[in-house]
């Protein structure tokens, strides 16, 4: 059985760069504007979602 994905977004805690992408991947990603941080779950989203 193929693991879902889920959609997260990722934030850099240095320079505040916020992404989605979808998990599970190996591991987070690291910043594509100031290459210096790895990026950290900012919030995992889901569909439906209301306030």
């Amino acid at each position: 059985m193929k693991p879902r994905k889920q959609a997260v977004e990722v934030i850099c805690p240095k320079c505040k760069f916020t992404e989605i992408i979808y998990m599970p991947k190996e591991e987070l990603p690291k910043c594509p504007e100031c290459r210096k941080a790895r990026m950290v779950i900012r919030e995992i989203l889901s569909e439906g979602k209301s306030y």
